[in-house]
């Protein structure tokens, strides 16, 4: 074992196997223009993650939501490059805060879960892959579904990268 000290990543230091750092990233995503228009219903490229979604929001005691599913339209996808993410903004991408009706809700995989239960004792269902919800004036705004890379395919194939050689 060495006696030196371990060097540590200065803050938005690049993760290992990423052209950019976390920062950059975001300083992308931020200049890229935002589409204020519907593409397309989300049960059109995600018709399993809609039925998955339904599931896990009356599970969770959110039929409001639950009932909203299935009219979810598409304004754009997460750019970021990471192989794991699966992001589609269900309204427009808004920059920064998102305001005092913003709340967010996760259904962790299972593994995961088994940890956060017994540390915090959440008690939300359990679903394969860990999904995360944006919801603003009780409307999902944002879904990221990790590590699902079904799902990450057919959203890249449904949207693919936008084409930046001039």
């Amino acid at each position: 074992m060495s006696d030196e000290p371990k060097q540590q990543k200065p803050p938005g230091a690049q993760p290992p196997g990423m052209r950019e750092t976390p920062d950059e990233i975001y300083e992308r995503i931020l200049d890229e223009p935002v589409n204020t228009e519907p593409l397309f219903l989300l049960r059109d490229i995600w018709p399993d993650v809609v039925e998955r979604l339904k599931i896990l929001l009356m599970e969770d005691g959110e039929p409001e939501l639950a009932a909203t599913v299935d009219g979810l339209q598409v304004y754009d996808r997460c750019r970021c490059g990471a192989d794991y993410c699966s992001m589609v903004h269900t309204k427009p991408r808004t920059r920064g805060e998102r305001g005092p009706t913003h709340r967010g809700l996760i259904f962790w995989n299972k593994a995961s879960k088994l940890a956060i239960r017994a540390r915090f004792g959440d008690t939300s269902p359990t679903t394969e892959y860990t999904t995360s919800l944006d919801v603003v004036d009780e409307e999902i705004v944002l879904i990221e579904i990790l590590d699902d890379h079904e799902s990450r395919r057919a959203l890249i194939t449904a949207l693919p990268d936008k084409d930046t050689s001039g």
